[in-house]
């Protein structure tokens, strides 16, 4: 095997050697991300005071550990590899970063929302059903219309918000000594600029 095949092979499986498991739960997958994006705001914060301060490496190796969370490996991704980023690019990531954290804290929030009106709609909503309103005129049926709108959008943002934690992953792996593919930065700020402008055409209607 030659040292680049070898190399490949490291960036691909755990530190502590044991291989991946294709089959992995979808579930457990799904968690990991989630609890991945709940983070990702206060730790481009900590991202942002490190480059101001000077150590690059510390933001690296932070990104690096969450990498290996996210994959749920025991072992730090890369091994013991050390990037060398200048601070600039520290803070660039590390804005592009806390923009992907806020919308995902967003989007967490209309999960909530959506489960809390959508099939625990008849728990929360006592009022009397008012025209227009999905389902009606009967409360069973206003019930399960909302219920049925709503687990589709929540099933949406849930797989929005892996795609989100896949793709920030991706955007710092330069930081922790790791390539990554050229279209990751540009699709990251095409992302970014689309939730600022989503989040701003939410706030206009409010």
């Amino acid at each position: 095997m030659t040292d680049t095949a070898s190399r490949h092979r490291a960036d691909a499986e755990p530190a502590d050697g044991r291989t991946r498991r294709p089959t992995r739960s979808l579930a457990r997958s799904l968690a990991r991300s989630l609890a991945y994006d709940a983070v990702l705001a206060p730790v481009s914060a900590q991202t942002l005071a490190d480059a101001m301060l000077g150590e690059p490496q510390t933001a690296g190796r932070r990104w690096r550990r969450l990498a290996a969370y996210r994959l749920g490996w025991r072992g730090l991704v890369g091994g013991d590899r050390v990037g060398q980023p200048t601070a600039g690019v520290v803070f660039g990531y590390g804005l592009l970063s806390a923009v992907l954290g806020l919308m995902s804290w967003f989007l967490m929030l209309l999960v909530v929302t959506a489960v809390v009106r959508g099939p625990f709609w008849g728990f929360v909503d006592h009022g009397p059903i008012e025209p227009g309103t999905w389902g009606g005129p009967t409360r069973a049926g206003a019930w399960t219309a909302h219920g049925l709108i709503a687990v589709p959008c929540v099933v949406s943002f849930l797989f929005v918000l892996r795609g989100i934690a896949a793709l920030q992953a991706q955007l710092v792996r330069p930081l922790y000594g790791l390539a990554a593919r050229k279209w990751v930065l540009p699709a990251t700020i095409v992302l970014a600029a689309a939730s600022l402008a989503f989040f701003w055409s939410w706030i206009e209607q409010l």
